[in-house]
């Protein structure tokens, strides 16, 4: 059994970076834990709490890929800061699990809560008495050096159910249709000779 850690800096980032693979590790047998930083409560469009309502969304995607734990810090959406205390406190957790995989948001993502969330990745792993594989997925901004290809066809309707299940986004932005189709151009122009629907991550 593969011990899997999945890095987010909002609920849904593991479901549309990576949703196929952690499908695939948990139908390996693997044991996954999600960690949260924030709880995507700037995402709201007007509603008073939204965290709880991105928290809910979670959970029900985490069934969905099969994904084992999840922790949520509740850092500030928007304001994510790497380093600190904030930073000591992910490498107890690297420590605690040892996971042999890590999952985070690339590095070069344009979103600043996704880079924050790379940096304090690269920070703690750094720090941590364990070694895991990091492999950085695309969220807001595809990658431009791919190093791994996963070719996630067997499970791209459980990746899109996942997605869905965030209901309060996909209200706003076609985030399933989004996703779908990056892994379907991911699929034609990377994933040979595998199926239609792939996943791409960088390495460290």
């Amino acid at each position: 059994m593969t011990k899997v850690l999945v890095v987010c800096a909002h609920p849904d980032d593991e479901s549309f970076g990576c949703g196929g693979a952690l499908r695939l590790h948990a139908l390996s047998g693997d044991h996954i834990t999600a960690l949260f930083l924030t709880s995507g409560e700037s995402g709201g469009h007007g509603e008073a709490d939204h965290a709880s309502t991105r928290e809910r969304e979670a959970r029900a995607a985490a069934a969905i890929l099969g994904i084992d734990e999840l922790e949520f810090w509740r850092e500030p959406d928007g304001r994510l800061r790497a380093g600190g205390a904030l930073g000591r406190r992910l490498t107890s957790l690297i420590d605690a699990l040892a996971p042999s995989r890590l999952y985070a948001p690339h590095g070069r993502d344009s979103h600043p809560d996704h880079r924050a969330a790379a940096r304090l990745v690269r920070g703690a792993v750094a720090a941590s008495a364990a070694r895991p594989a990091v492999r950085g997925y695309e969220i807001w901004s595809p990658l431009e050096r791919i190093e791994e290809v996963w070719d996630i066809s067997e499970v791209i309707d459980d990746k899109r159910r996942a997605i869905r299940a965030y209901r309060s986004q996909c209200a706003v932005m076609g985030l399933d249709h989004a996703s779908v189709g990056l892994a379907r151009y991911r699929g034609e122009m990377h994933s040979w000779p595998g199926g239609p629907h792939a996943e791409v991550f960088s390495r460290g």
